[in-house]
């Protein structure tokens, strides 16, 4: 199929190519389903997805024109998936079974990810996690605050506005109090 007409064309040998365009949509493949791109891009939108055979490799990306921020994620089934939002925020896992194949799933994020994820990483504002091995180690950093666990808790060091604590076996071993703020001489 090939057409041409204003403002629009396409050029298609199914299933070994394809490139067809207008004023706002654009999608490509090659060699259908091994390489596929599409994009919009209506102002404020612009978005972008590669996709290598189905679900083996996937890239989005979505920009607004007007303010500049974007959001991006990407999945190499089953070995990682990565995501960046609007507001800043992070995510990256390796080992990522189901999510590549249901990427707007809030719930197998939350209740399936932590049981097959092998190093977990996510950034929240200021708040920052990494875990490895279920948990094995974890830490958790944010701005008043920080938490560290070694062998699933065995280990516990936690610092933060009231002080620092440590637990050795989830008892209690050691309490610092907080740091005092220097005091400032009036004149």
């Amino acid at each position: 199929m090939f057409t041409h007409g204003e403002g629009k064309q396409t050029q298609r040998v199914w299933p070994f190519f394809s490139q067809s365009s207008n004023g706002i949509l654009e999608s490509d493949f090659y060699m259908w389903p091994v390489y596929k791109y599409n994009r919009v891009k209506a102002d404020p939108l612009d978005r972008e997805r590669t996709r290598i055979l189905f679900f083996l490799y996937s890239a989005k990306s979505e920009k607004n024109t007007e303010t500049g921020k974007a959001r991006t994620r990407k999945d190499l089934w089953p070995l990682f998936s990565s995501a960046h939002d609007f507001n800043g925020d992070s995510h990256f896992q390796t080992l990522s079974i189901l999510e590549p194949l249901l990427p707007n799933s809030k719930s197998i994020e939350r209740n399936y990810s932590p049981v097959w994820a092998l190093w977990r990483t996510e950034k929240h504002g200021q708040a920052r996690s990494q875990s490895l091995l279920w948990n094995f180690y974890h830490h958790e950093k944010g701005p008043d605050h920080k938490k560290l666990s070694l062998f699933f808790g065995l280990f516990q060091y936690q610092s933060g506005a009231e002080g620092r604590r440590w637990r050795l076996f989830y008892l209690p071993v050691g309490k610092a109090p907080a740091a005092k703020p220097a005091a400032t001489v009036a004149k």
